[in-house]
């Protein structure tokens, strides 16, 4: 058994009891928590993992959902705008065509100040304010000509006439009315009497077209 040391050489010291417990006086180690299952579940939304006090907050990494869903909504509002600038223009054109339309019907041009009647806007009244188109020079009476001894020219009635035999109406020929009649007697006549077709130009007329060296 070994000597017990002197008492001089414990004085000063503490000395404690023998015990199983852990001393108070001890340092303690750190406890790690372990986070719950329920922690867990409601940590998901967090928009990244727990930091400590001492490390600066940094900016959280943006969700790829969140992303298409930002673009979805722009493209979906620059449509909407597209959309509404398309209907608006459309609507201005289709205003626009309406009023031509009604300018079209109403040949009389009103001036700020003017005074009308109910009987003004009329058609009757409105007739007397449309144009005439000016009628050419009538070429029957340019050149002297009596229209029913020209039976045989081909070319003249050619003039007169589609190649359909249908005589041309007098707004197209610019003739008088005396002579836009002598012409259409003189094609009938001449149609009846079999001398110029009724369904096609007369032969003389279209030979060079199958006979170009003819000439």
């Amino acid at each position: 058994m070994p000597p017990f040391p002197p008492p001089c050489a414990v004085r000063g010291l503490s000395i404690r009891a023998f015990s199983t417990s852990a001393s108070k006086c001890a340092p303690r180690e750190p406890v790690h928590h372990r986070p719950s299952s329920s922690s867990s579940l409601l940590s998901i939304n967090n928009p990244g993992p727990s930091r400590s006090s001492g490390q600066a907050p940094r900016a959280a990494a943006s969700n790829p959902g969140d992303v298409a869903a930002n673009l979805m909504t722009r493209f979906k509002r620059d449509g909407q705008i597209t959309m509404r600038n398309k209907q608006a223009n459309i609507e201005l054109l289709r205003n626009q065509k309406n009023s031509n339309d009604y300018l079209r019907q109403m040949p009389r041009r009103w001036d700020a100040g003017d005074v009308y009647s109910p009987h003004d806007m009329s058609p009757v009244e409105m007739q007397k304010w449309r144009k005439r188109s000016p009628r050419g020079g009538d070429v029957i009476d340019a050149l002297g000509i009596r229209p029913l001894d020209m039976y045989k020219n081909f070319s003249l009635i050619q003039e007169f006439s589609s190649t359909s035999g249908q005589i041309t109406h007098s707004s197209g020929t610019s003739l008088r009315p005396v002579n836009q009649r002598k012409i259409a007697k003189m094609i009938r006549r001449v149609q009846g009497m079999g001398l110029y077709p009724t369904i096609h130009a007369h032969p003389e007329m279209i030979r060079e077209h199958f006979f170009p060296e003819r000439r």
